[in-house]
This record gives C-alpha cells, sequence and structure tokens, in this order.
C-alpha cells in the first residue's frame, strides 16, 4: 500500500510538469510563430505570457500539495503534512480561475480584431465583462471559502461554504463562456468570404475549443465523485490533475491559430467579413489602433498583419 500511493504522487508529479511543459512549447510555438511573421506583439499576446506565467505558479502549488501527501491516505500522513496539503491547494484555485481568466481575454482580443461587425464586438464586450465577473466572484469565495484564521482548511466542513455548489459554479460558469466564445467564432468564420475547403480548416481549428468543455466537464463529473469521501488527500488526486488538463488544453487550443500551417492554409489577399445591415464598419477599420488580424497576404507571410493604405484602397476599388 505504502508504494502505490508512493507511485500516486511520483505520477502526480511527473504529469503535473508534463502538462506545463505541453504548454511552455504551445505558447511558443504560437507566439514564435506570430513574431516570425509579423516582427511585433500584441496584448493579446502579454495576456497570454502572463497566463503561462500564472499557470507555472499553480502548478508549483500543486506540486508541493503532492510532495505533501495529494494520492496517499490521510491516515498516512502527519497533521503538519496534511496542513501543508490543504494550504498548497487552496493556492492553487485563485491562479487557476486567473489563468482562465487571462487565456479567455486574450481570446476575446484576437476576436475583436478579427470582426469589426458592431456586434460582433458587443458579444465579443460582453463575455469580457463575464469572465471579469466570474473572476472576481470565484476569485474572493475560493479565498473566503472558510472561516478565518485557517480559510485553506475545509475538512470541517460546518464552517466553510458549500465547496461542491460553489465548484459547479466555477466549472459552469467556464463551459459557459467557452460555449459563447465558439458561438462568437462560428458568427465570424460564416461570414468570411473564402473557399468551404478553407472554412472547413479555419472552423476547425476554432472549434478545438469544444475539448476545454469536454475536459472541464469530465473534471466535474470526477470531482462529484469525489466529493463525498472523506479521505481528501487520496480521493482528490484525480479532479486535481484533471484541473491541469483543462488548463493545458486551453493554453494549447488557444495558440492553435497562430501556426504557420493554418495561417497559410488561407489564400492570399484580404479576407472580408461581412457586415450586418445597419454596420457602418469595414474590415479596413481598426478602431482600437492596435494590429489586426485581417488574415491578409499569408502567402507572403504577413499573417495577421495590418494592411497598408494601399492595400485597403485597392481592395476598396474592388
Amino acid at each position: 500500500m505504502v508504494q502505490r500511493t508512493a507511485d500516486v504522487s511520483q505520477t502526480a508529479q511527473i504529469i503535473i510538469w508534463f502538462l506545463f511543459v505541453v504548454g511552455v512549447f504551445s505558447v511558443g510555438a504560437g507566439l514564435g510563430t506570430k513574431y516570425a511573421l509579423t516582427r511585433k506583439l500584441a496584448w493579446d499576446d502579454g495576456l497570454m505570457l502572463l497566463a503561462l506565467a500564472l499557470s507555472l505558479g499553480q502548478c508549483i502549488s500543486i506540486s508541493l500539495a503532492a510532495s505533501q501527501g495529494l494520492g496517499k491516505p490521510m491516515d498516512s500522513l502527519s497533521s503538519d503534512a496534511i496542513s501543508g496539503f490543504l494550504k498548497a491547494e487552496y493556492a492553487s484555485v485563485p491562479l487557476q480561475i486567473l489563468t482562465f481568466a487571462l487565456v479567455k481575454w486574450s481570446i476575446a482580443i484576437f476576436i475583436e480584431h478579427l470582426s469589426p461587425n458592431a456586434i460582433h464586438q458587443r458579444i465579443d464586450l460582453g463575455l469580457r465583462v463575464l469572465v471579469g465577473l466570474w473572476l472576481i466572484s470565484g476569485s474572493l469565495t475560493s479565498l473566503f471559502q472558510c472561516a478565518l484564521p485557517s480559510p485553506w482548511d475545509f475538512l470541517d466542513s460546518t464552517r466553510c461554504i458549500d465547496r461542491r455548489a460553489w465548484w459547479t459554479y466555477i466549472v459552469v460558469l467556464n463551459i459557459v463562456t467557452e460555449v459563447g466564445i465558439i458561438i462568437l467564432y462560428l458568427l465570424i468564420i460564416w461570414k468570411l468570404q473564402i473557399a468551404r475547403s478553407k472554412k472547413v480548416i479555419v472552423l476547425s481549428i476554432f472549434l478545438t475549443r469544444i475539448f476545454v468543455i469536454a475536459t472541464a466537464a469530465v473534471q466535474l463529473a470526477i470531482f462529484y465523485s469525489a466529493f463525498p469521501d472523506p479521505d481528501v488527500t487520496q480521493s482528490m488526486w484525480l479532479p486535481v490533475i484533471l484541473n491541469q488538463v483543462v488548463i493545458c488544453v486551453s493554453i494549447l487550443t488557444a495558440c492553435l491559430p497562430y501556426l504557420k500551417p493554418f495561417m497559410e492554409s488561407l489564400e492570399s489577399g484580404i479576407v472580408r467579413v461581412e457586415n450586418i445591415p445597419g454596420s457602418e464598419e469595414e474590415l479596413s477599420h481598426d478602431r482600437s489602433g492596435a494590429s489586426a488580424y485581417y488574415l491578409s497576404d499569408f502567402s507572403n507571410s504577413a499573417a495577421c498583419s495590418r494592411p497598408s493604405n494601399r492595400s485597403i484602397n485597392t481592395s476598396s476599388n474592388a
């Protein structure tokens, strides 16, 4: 039994850091490709890098939890080890929520520059506000989930909030915002005037966010099955590891649109988005003044670059 539980803790450590390395390579490949093509980075890239840094802090917290007894029976642990586990798990949750929020905001900025359509912009802003409210409410609740002076000690449920209801709220809102992102992607991509085969490629890349929803739903289901078990150090190891999987998948799928093979699958020229009747905005108009992702001239490795005035005038005259 001792050997088996030791193996579980070691396995958790390996999985945690493997998933983080996958996230590092995903961000490195995505942003490296974008910089090689455009020679610049934008706010969404900064948010993605910050999300990666916070995920590192979250991984360190979970790694400490594993070293203190994650995956081991509580009766085999000292009181100090149990306390260390609870504190490490407590520290990891706000970092996890903030990581998710930063990834979503990075995607929202990408979407804002992808389509100037007024309705798309309003939906995008609504998603940002919803993510912000989710971040504030989820983080504050996690920080004060149990009574002071030890808010991390949830073993005595009488002094804590309903953690199952709270975690359900966190995961469901995470899924709802992901559904909103996917719907907005569909609304934008459906309007792109490109060949159907190209449109399928674009959609297939953006729809990989469905995997975030799937992994989050699986994590919640496993959490429900483990929650009634009072031996939290042993029963919660799989839900905790699945949280790492959700973070990794979220970062990975957010970086896929930046990869060069995807960019170069589109034809050269400015891809237009059909404006909804009543909208006065045009694709060449960038209200924020930032670099806009107009999916233009990919064959010349100018992906995600802002078109020149000459290009705008040429496309307008056409």
